[in-house]
Formats: C-alpha cells, structure tokens, sequence
C-alpha cells in the first residue's frame, strides 16, 4: 500500500501533499531519472512548490534528529507529528540560523577568491567581482554585481539558493553553475543541476536550464538555449582562456578583465578576425605576442593603452 502511495501522480494531490509524494518518491531506492526530472520541473513550476518542498525536507531532518527509528516509514500520522516539530522549532529553534547578516565580496584585477558558506556551498570569484551574500530564515541570496563566479551549491536543500544578477533572478534546483555579469549582459552556463531563470521585468520570461545547458540575457531580453562548452567555462579557474573561433574584439574584451593595462585595436576592421586556443590568463606579454603570432599583427605602446594594429 505505502508503495502504491508513493507512486501516485502528485497533480492529483494537494499541495502539501505533492510535496510530500515527492519527498517519498526522490527517496525510493529506484527512483529513475525520469522522476527526477519531473520532480525538478515540478520545483522549478512555482515558488509554493519550492517552499512547501523545502519544508518538508526541513521537518524530516529535524525529526531524524529526534532520534525516530532509522527504518520507519514516513505516513499521514508522521508528517502531522513533523508538522508539530517544525511549529517548535519555528518558536524555539536555533538563533543563529534565524539571525539575518550580508557580507560583501570583492576580488582585484587579476585575482580569484573562494568562498565556503556555513551550508558547505563554495563560491568561486574570478577577476573584478563583487558579490553580496545574505543569509537568513528560509534563504541564501547572493548578488552578483560585477564579474564573474562559480557556484556549487552544499547539501542543504530546506533553504532556496537565489541568484541575483542585473534584472534576472536565478533559483538553484541542486546543481552546479557558472554566471558572468558584463554591464547589462548576464550569461548563464549550468553544468550539473537545474537552474531556473526569470527576467525581473518580464513575467513570462523565464527558462529552465539543464547540466549543458546556457543562455545570455539582457535589460530586455532573454536568448535561446544554447549548448555550453563546460572546459571552457571554468577553464578560469585554472588560470586558463580557451578560444573557438571568438571575433578578436571578444577575445581582447577577455583579455582586459585580467588585466590593468587594456589591449586595445587600432582597426576596428581587426574586430571580426577569429581567434582559437589556449592561453595562460596571468601572461600579458605571452597574449600579445600569442595575436600577434596567429593574426599577424603588430603593437604599439600608447600612454596607459596596448594597441594592435595589421601588420600590412
């Protein structure tokens, strides 16, 4: 009976009882992909599932620490006494969980920096970001306001982990994802998980991304799904640029994040010649010299400024 229960289809339940079919079903030692699957879009469906999932997950730990036998079962009579725990914990629970705080992150030109969050999420930052971390009650908000970082999210599942960046809003489903903010442009590249993204001033743009999966958006405007190159989305945390056939413009625009004294193109017919290959972000000579090689270019030293110039 407890397995036909478990096996039922949660859009005929409940809200609180889709919540807690889930809950059962994602602990069923044969739980497919398919299930999960469905069970992510059923998170990513509305921000009632989420909490209401989130809830469920939070009182079954709780209850586990109370010690119940390892074996039992959940059922009705065990989510009403979940229920009353959760409502002692609500009134008498941990202070420093409840307390709210935000820490703001920066890292230089040139420099990475990782961050270890009490939930065991990490936070890579690359070159020039600053990030805004806030934590509190039944959230984890972090902000990115400039640059570039990496997040893989810790085991704790009763919390949602958001995403702020320009007008978007990005709401982890257990994953493992790369965001890049440059001026109004976010970029988007999931590599294990789901993510879920909604443009603030656009009630009906909002996409779901899958491990592989990646996408830009604007003030206005949100691209298709597109494939992402995983290697060379965090080759930065290798100290490492990997180029496929990037208009040079591009290429430089990379370039300068890393560095303090800018490249710049003497012809703005140089924009569009393309650039493939792996480079060592931290050797500014060795970049210039590398497009000098493959593009046949020559430099000049202006002022503050590198520019390039055809060597015709």
């Amino acid at each position: 009976m407890k397995q036909q229960q478990t096996q039922q289809s949660p859009e005929e339940n409940t809200l609180t009882e889709q919540a807690a079919t889930w809950f059962l079903r994602i602990q069923q030692s044969d739980c497919s992909d398919a299930d999960q699957k469905a069970f992510e879009v059923w998170l990513a469906a509305s921000e009632a599932n989420r909490a209401e999932y989130q809830q469920y997950t939070q009182l079954w730990q709780n209850l586990d620490q109370l010690e119940r036998k390892p074996k039992q079962s959940p059922s009705k009579k065990a989510y009403l006494a979940i229920t009353s725990v959760m409502m002692l914990m609500l009134m008498f629970g941990s202070l420093q969980w409840l307390s709210d705080y935000e820490q703001i992150h920066t890292t230089a030109v040139g420099d990475r920096h990782q961050i270890t969050l009490a939930d065991g999420t990490t936070i890579d930052m690359n070159t020039d970001t600053v990030i805004r971390v806030a934590l509190w009650g039944y959230s984890r908000k972090v902000t990115l306001e400039r640059g570039e970082a990496s997040f893989k999210i810790g085991d704790e599942r009763f919390r949602s982990f958001v995403v702020f960046s320009g007008n978007g809003t990005l709401r982890d489903i257990g994953t493992e994802f790369n965001v890049t903010k440059e001026t109004d442009k976010t970029t988007v590249s999931v590599l294990e998980g789901a993510v879920e993204v909604t443009l603030d001033n656009q009630s009906q743009a909002t996409k779901l991304l899958y491990g592989g999966q990646q996408l830009t958006y604007s003030n206005y405007d949100i691209s298709s799904i597109s494939p992402v190159n995983a290697e060379a989305t965090v080759a930065w945390h290798k100290d490492r640029l990997i180029f496929r056939e990037l208009p040079l413009d591009e290429v430089v625009q990379q370039i300068n994040r890393y560095h303090v004294r800018p490249i710049r193109l003497g012809d703005q017919q140089l924009s569009q010649l393309k650039v493939s290959g792996e480079f060592n972000s931290t050797d500014r000579a060795g970049l210039v010299q590398a497009l000098k090689t493959l593009l046949s270019l020559r430099s000049s030293e202006q002022n503050d400024v590198t520019v390039l110039h055809s060597a015709k």
